[in-house]
């Protein structure tokens, strides 16, 4: 690798190259090794190929499902997409873990602990990115397109839904639990990481946050989950800990869906 991609990639990610040596220099590896591995992993085609399966997982789980509980694909059941949702997350895990469980690499992208700031200042910052997003959301929702409700599309979804404990289960897991982790995995962990060693940091999180808005689908709401994802983001950036990031997506989408289904 040239010294000006290699310079660039340890500024952009310090703590991500810091845990591969930590790694390597444990393990005995030879020079060469260590080299490789802060050079491919984790690889930007292999990043762009996950978040490919992944959305092509949920059609696939979605219409299977729906053909095996309904037969009729035009008019999926609001309780079907979410059962889709489920599935498709725990198949995309599933691979993941078989591409992560090597060498060292889950704990490479920061989820066994906590970062290299301080827990307090790690909080701080995480609620300070995140009451600025939440902010500028607000502003936007209610002054910028105030006549489109951004979550009208989930909260029908959800309103639909016979609230019975399985399905309540099945919605919190869907939503709260495995979205979360399939997508800072996805989009932080391996995407922004891939980015930041063509790109400075900035533009690995612009971008990356900007590929996160596109796949929702909701173009009207590309300005605000950019705005979320750019705080994710950064703090990630800052603590290197993937999971801090899951943590808080979590608690995010946790009070998304309280002020969806049962405040709204």
């Amino acid at each position: 690798m040239c010294k000006t991609a290699e310079g660039r990639a340890k500024n952009a990610r310090p703590s991500l190259l810091r845990r591969i040596d930590r790694e390597d220099m444990q393990l005995g590896e030879p020079a060469p090794t260590m080299i490789a591995a802060r050079s491919y992993y984790p690889g930007l085609l292999p990043s762009i190929s996950f978040i490919i399966s992944y959305f092509a997982l949920q059609g696939v789980c979605t219409g299977l499902i729906i053909a095996a509980t309904q037969g009729d694909l035009a008019t999926p059941a609001p309780m079907s997409i979410i059962a889709g949702l489920a599935a498709s997350a725990i198949a995309q895990l599933m691979l993941m873990w078989l591409y992560l469980r090597k060498n060292g690499r889950m704990e490479a992208l920061g989820l066994y602990d906590f970062g290299s700031i301080p827990l307090h200042k790690a909080t701080g910052l995480a609620i300070s990115l995140v009451a600025a997003a939440m902010a500028f959301n607000f502003v936007y929702a209610h002054y910028v397109i105030p006549d489109i409700g951004m979550q009208d599309d989930m909260a029908k979804i959800l309103a639909g839904i016979d609230r019975t404990p399985l399905n309540m289960a099945t919605m919190f897991f869907a939503i709260a639990i495995a979205a979360p982790i399939v997508e800072e995995l996805l989009f932080r962990g391996l995407l922004q990481n891939a980015l930041a060693k063509y790109v400075p940091v900035w533009g690995a999180i612009l971008l990356s946050s900007l590929l996160f808005a596109l796949v929702h689908l909701q173009l009207y709401a590309i300005p605000a989950l950019m705005t979320l994802s750019i705080a994710f983001g950064y703090l990630y950036h800052r603590t290197g800990s993937l999971r801090t990031n899951i943590i808080l997506h979590m608690a995010n989408n946790v009070f998304a869906l309280l002020m969806t289904q049962f405040v709204n």
